[in-house]
């Protein structure tokens, strides 16, 4: 069975201890309100792991927002999967548009993905596709390739989640609709299929991720291929981060069929 599946980045909005803590003391409020059937992962900054892994509710997964490729080393200003998993981390987003922006290949995101599944955590793997791609209808080429590359080599996808996050969508205010996104969440799935000859590489998770707010997040939540979302600015305030989580919408999203 597919879990619905919230994942909170703080990327780097939180600079100081005192509000990393003036936020561990307000979630638990709302912990409460967390559906038992939700996967709820918050990512906060590498140098706050160490700081949260021992205070979130129960109920929220430990994340983190990207990690090296290589293991342990001599690999200056790099963060090992290794190391990510000394401090409580079951997930870490890779292939994040940003990091794409920063000049990130498929090939460096194909050797996190592997520390990632060599030590226990499950990669969050982001695809997406520029403005110019988009409106020359190339997105499914473009997510296809993506995909390729980044599991060359990565046969069981048992633990791997996958996230459409279409780079002309960050940062910018544009997002495109549910329908689109379910479309694209459904061909992501049989790629994953394609790519790996296993069928059960259809039951992988795939989140969508570009502007999700308080007041869109029920549209995606709502599609069948759509099994959850990755958000940032709403993940900055308790408040906000709850009333994702807890957005109203159709039983059937909760726990989907494989």
């Amino acid at each position: 069975m597919r879990r619905t599946m919230f994942v909170g980045s703080w990327k780097t909005y939180k600079t100081s201890k005192d509000e990393v803590a003036a936020y561990l003391k307000d979630l638990p409020q709302f912990s409460g309100y967390f559906n038992p059937t939700h996967e709820v992962i918050l990512c906060p900054s590498f140098v706050h792991l160490d700081m949260i892994h021992n205070q979130l509710p129960a109920n929220v997964r430990l994340g983190a927002q990207d990690c090296s490729e290589f293991g342990a080393g001599a690999h200056t200003g790099e963060t090992t999967a290794g190391q990510l998993a000394s401090l409580g981390v079951k997930y870490c987003i890779v292939g994040h548009v940003e990091r794409r922006q920063a000049g990130e290949t498929d090939q460096q995101i194909n050797g996190k993905i592997k520390q990632c599944l060599e030590h226990n955590i499950s990669p969050i793997v982001c695809f997406g596709e520029t403005l110019v791609e988009y409106d020359n209808d190339q997105t499914r080429v473009v997510l296809e390739r993506q995909m390729r590359d980044c599991f060359m080599g990565v046969r069981d996808l048992s633990k791997v989640v996958l996230c459409y996050m279409p780079i002309w969508s960050i940062g910018t205010g544009f997002y495109t609709t549910g329908e689109y996104g379910n479309i694209i969440a459904n061909f992501m799935r049989k790629t994953a299929v394609k790519l790996t000859g296993n069928p059960m590489s259809a039951n992988c998770p795939v989140l969508f991720g570009g502007q999700i707010t308080t007041s869109n997040t029920q549209e995606y939540l709502e599609t069948p291929e759509i099994d959850g979302v990755i958000f940032a600015i709403s993940a900055l305030e308790p408040k906000d981060f709850s009333e994702i989580i807890t957005t109203k919408f159709s039983t059937k999203s909760l726990i989907r069929p494989t």
